[in-house]
């Protein structure tokens, strides 16, 4: 993915309902008390100077994939150094949804562990059902619906978008807007995905988004997984994993991604004379948000905790929302009159209704596409 990093420019001075911005710490000596592992809240460590100075002690946050590019998090990353000083690690040669996971399964009691991770909820659902997640909610969580956080505390989701087509115009003589329109000779060697589906959210809810449009249902992705499967043996999907370059360079003229990356990839590649279209497909509507969660055995646990209070922030949600994300608290903004209409503005407009799956559906779809992917699809 290309690294450029897109600035954060509010419509508005916006100061976090919390007081984030600019916080120092007045108890140094409390914060030390505190086990900041244990604490399910900023409320129960002792307030938010205590989870401040804790944080600064520890001095780092560690986190896994979150390119510059991907929901705006470079300026997050940015934003959030400026204003407590503490250095964040990303390690950036890996990320997806199983990385981030297999990477505190085979760190245990390591420095160099994950403090914070950024998963579909399906891998944050098991995550948590292996024990490998803390308690922890966000102070804003009363502005969030129930239904997209975890009952128990594990994980709460921060921004979501839409599955959409993107095409290089240039490249290509008729921009698909449908899935239906890809099964066509002219796309051979032009449509890929960002990745496997089997290890990565944007993947599934792609083959999920197919199965929608080839009369499949929330409760059955299996369409999806044939409808690809036929591609591919045709020759239109093929298995490179799609990214800024890959588009500079021709290989892959059209990637099936969620909204915010393929309109972060058309800024990208702006520069380069790509005219690259983004749409949601007008035959397979699928939505769906990341979950971040703290690693139970964060390395880092303060830092983990106050990066989870800045992103759920105002400003930390008005930064996701530049980013062309559709941050969890979008509502709770626009009736505050926080939410940065600039960018709101920017958000591709959406036609059809969407009823996001329910965890059930969503395990039952992962566990299908894990089993047959790799048979159906050859690599």
């Amino acid at each position: 993915m290309n690294t450029s990093r897109r600035r954060y420019l509010p419509a508005v001075l916006l100061v976090s309902a919390l007081g984030l911005s600019g916080c120092t710490s007045t108890s140094t000596d409390a914060a030390a008390d505190v086990d900041w592992a244990a604490a399910t809240s900023v409320e129960t460590g002792g307030g938010l100077d205590s989870l401040v100075s804790a944080a600064q002690a520890e001095g780092t946050l560690n986190v896994m994939g979150l390119y510059p590019d991907w929901a705006n998090y470079g300026v997050l990353i940015e934003e959030f150094t400026a204003t407590y000083g503490i250095e964040v690690d990303n390690d950036t040669s890996a990320g997806s949804s199983q990385d981030q996971v297999n990477a505190i399964k085979n760190r245990v009691g390591q420095s160099r562990s994950l403090d914070y991770l950024d998963t579909g909820v399906s891998f944050a659902n098991s995550a948590s059902a292996e024990g490998l997640l803390a308690e922890y909610r966000p102070a804003t969580i009363a502005d969030i619906d129930p239904s997209l956080t975890d009952a128990e505390g594990m994980w709460t989701n921060q921004y979501g978008g839409y599955v959409t087509i993107g095409c290089d115009a240039a490249a290509v003589a008729v921009c698909p807007t449908s899935f239906a329109q890809l099964d066509d000779p002219q796309y051979v060697g032009k449509v890929a995905l960002t990745g496997n589906p089997a290890q990565g959210e944007s993947g599934f809810n792609a083959v999920w988004a197919a199965a929608m449009a080839m009369g499949g249902s929330l409760d059955d992705i299996q369409p999806g997984i044939e409808f690809m499967a036929e591609l591919s043996a045709r020759g239109i999907l093929i298995p490179v994993e799609a990214n800024a370059g890959t588009l500079e360079t021709g290989e892959t003229p059209i990637i099936i991604n969620w909204d915010y990356l393929n309109l972060a990839v058309a800024d990208d590649t702006a520069a380069a004379g790509v005219d690259f279209q983004v749409v949601i497909p007008t035959d397979g509507t699928m939505a769906s948000y990341y979950a971040a969660s703290i690693n139970a055995d964060a390395p880092h646990p303060a830092a983990a905790r106050l990066w989870i209070e800045f992103m759920y922030s105002d400003e930390g949600q008005n930064i996701l929302l530049n980013g062309y994300t559709r941050p969890v608290r979008f509502d709770a903004l626009i009736q505050s009159g926080a939410v940065d209409t600039a960018a709101a503005d920017k958000l591709p407009k959406v036609v059809n209704g969407f009823e996001l799956p329910s965890e059930a559906q969503r395990s039952s779809a992962n566990l299908l596409l894990a089993e047959k992917w790799d048979a159906a699809v050859a690599s």
